[in-house]
């Protein structure tokens, strides 16, 4: 199978998974049900993230979804690896991901540098949350993910404030074909209690309450990986908000 072929089969069996996962007809928990959750669990990975403390804004937006995939640090130069990345809006762009050409265009580059999308600059915070091995370039872990065996692993969130071009990234992430997809959009209105900081803090308590058990180890296949971590975050964001998915991807933007 050629690397272009591998590429496709991929990236469709993953908008399957996705697409499969947000039909999914759980019942959509109101805002105010989700928040009576207690999370006590705090070993999420944040060192190189900021606080939510009051985390408040005059304007709000709404919060734009994407899956990035990406290589695997340490592996080929190939997008094995998934994350997903929700971006806040300006309270000057209210208007849906749909309606903006970055909204039905996905993006390719030749490098695993995030400043290559410049257009992510043109958000007021972005968050990216993936599930990755604990120690990724050490030897036995290639190993024991190669036989298919579980690996310790870890729940990373990295977030940036108009500025995606931070170094400390570049020795984390893998090299090689990168893409972005436009997954869709949450609704954002102060008058009803959500808030674009409401969206971050369920998407970062969800995935604390899950780092001491269910995502405590990663297996490639018959566990938990990269992408049950990104279908499951969906899942949440999708039952306690609702995500206004993309109709369609008209466009492929290909670039440096």
């Amino acid at each position: 199978m050629t690397p272009r072929r591998y590429i496709q089969f991929l990236f469709v069996a993953t908008l399957i998974v996705a697409n499969g996962a947000l039909q999914c007809r759980t019942p959509r928990r109101s805002f105010q049900e989700s928040r009576t959750c207690v999370y006590t669990h705090s070993r999420l990975d944040t060192s190189i993230s900021s606080s939510l403390a009051n985390h408040e804004h005059d304007t709000e937006g709404n919060v734009q979804v994407f899956l990035r995939f990406s290589p695997l640090i340490g592996g080929p130069p190939i997008p094995l690896h998934v994350e997903v990345i929700l971006a806040e809006d300006a309270g000057k762009h209210k208007d849906n991901i749909e309606s903006k050409e970055e909204g039905s265009t996905i993006y390719i580059r030749k490098t695993n540098n995030l400043a290559s999308m410049a257009f992510l600059n043109t958000y007021r915070q972005l968050h990216r949350l993936d599930f990755l091995p604990q120690n990724p370039t050490d030897p036995s872990t290639v190993i024991r993910l190669a036989s298919f065996q579980s690996v310790t692993g870890k729940l990373r969130h990295r977030t940036y404030s108009k500025n995606i071009t931070a170094p400390s990234d570049a020795k984390q992430d893998g090299r090689g074909i990168t893409v972005l997809l436009p997954v869709g959009s949450i609704a954002t209105e102060k008058k009803n209690g959500v808030t674009s900081s409401n969206v971050i803090s369920t998407a970062l308590e969800f995935t604390n309450s899950r780092r001491d058990n269910v995502y405590d180890d990663l297996r490639i296949i018959l566990g938990k990986n990269c992408l049950s971590f990104a279908v499951d975050l969906l899942l949440e964001l999708n039952n306690v908000y609702g995500i206004k998915r993309v109709g369609s991807w008209n466009k492929v933007d290909f670039g440096e």
